[in-house]
């Protein structure tokens, strides 16, 4: 059997992503991170990804050209943008960027927080890859947590990146709307929550309660049955492994948290060729 390689990267296609990395990363912490996320993206192959948290961009940007790459996938990035009201702050810190190559083609005076991102997703040639949507989305309404209201929700979702609020009450709301949505073999991202002590211990004492079978009683409180009964499955049939990617920069965003899920098994997952010696 011949072994399968992986496709040579576009080298060329990378270098404004750097540029984005080097001269607005920093404003969400993203600038090395969002290189581990395009490295994982190439080596997974994840089909359907979810960002929730656009920020500026830069890592939704770095998986969706680690998706054009690798031939599939697409990454649906959501904000409801009320992070920034005005467009002189975001103007402002786009000034180094706009000097660069593609980015040098836009004008300043007319760029918003939605059109950056649009024209920034058409320069990079990378709208057959990634749909920015300006929403909201509300945990306290389960009936509209539907493929009808969310459109990524109509496959199982591979990859999810939970860049909004890290507190445990958050972290258990958006497991509750996510876990059942997630695909067999998955990767959920929570930024900041590794550094943030209430978060780490609570992460750290909810996986072991995973682990055990033990299902949160957040879980059993909300409305549909159907969600409960999917999430007491879910949680005795897969196992849950959690790892902290620290930073040593001395930041506010410095930290995310990693929860790999993969089915109870006595082999990998995603599958792929074993060696049986």
């Amino acid at each position: 059997m011949k072994e399968e390689r992986s496709k040579p990267v576009d080298i060329q296609a990378l270098v404004p992503l750097f540029e984005l990395s080097n001269q607005i990363g920093h404003v969400y912490g993203s600038e090395d991170l969002s290189l581990l996320f395009y490295t994982l993206v190439r080596r997974e192959r994840p089909v359907n990804m979810v960002e929730l948290g656009t920020g500026l961009g830069v890592t939704a940007l770095w998986m969706a050209q680690a998706a054009k790459d690798n031939g599939k996938g697409r990454v649906w990035t959501i904000d409801d943008a009320s992070q920034w009201p005005d467009n002189a702050p975001l103007r402002k810190l786009l000034e180094p960027l706009l000097e660069a190559a593609p980015f040098d083609c836009l004008d300043p005076e007319t760029l918003g927080y939605e059109t950056f991102l649009q024209n920034a997703i058409d320069l990079l040639g990378l709208s057959g890859q990634i749909t920015f949507l300006k929403k909201h989305i509300d945990f306290g309404d389960e009936d509209a947590f539907t493929a009808e209201t969310y459109p990524f929700l109509a496959q199982p979702i591979d990859f999810l990146f939970l860049d909004i609020n890290r507190t445990p009450d958050d972290i258990l709301d958006s497991l509750y709307f996510f876990l059942p949505h997630m695909a067999e073999s998955a990767s959920i991202f929570i930024d900041s929550a590794s550094t943030s002590l209430s978060s780490y211990l609570f992460l750290e004492r909810l996986m072991d309660q995973f682990r055990h079978g033990k299902v949160p009683r957040r879980f059993l409180l909300g409305r549909s049955p159907e969600r409960r009964q999917a999430l007491t499955d879910l949680v005795a049939q897969r196992r849950f492994t959690l790892m902290h990617l620290i930073e040593r920069l001395q930041r506010a965003q410095n930290s995310t948290a990693w929860i790999r899920i993969e089915p109870n098994d006595y082999v990998p997952h995603p599958q792929t060729l074993m060696k049986w010696v």
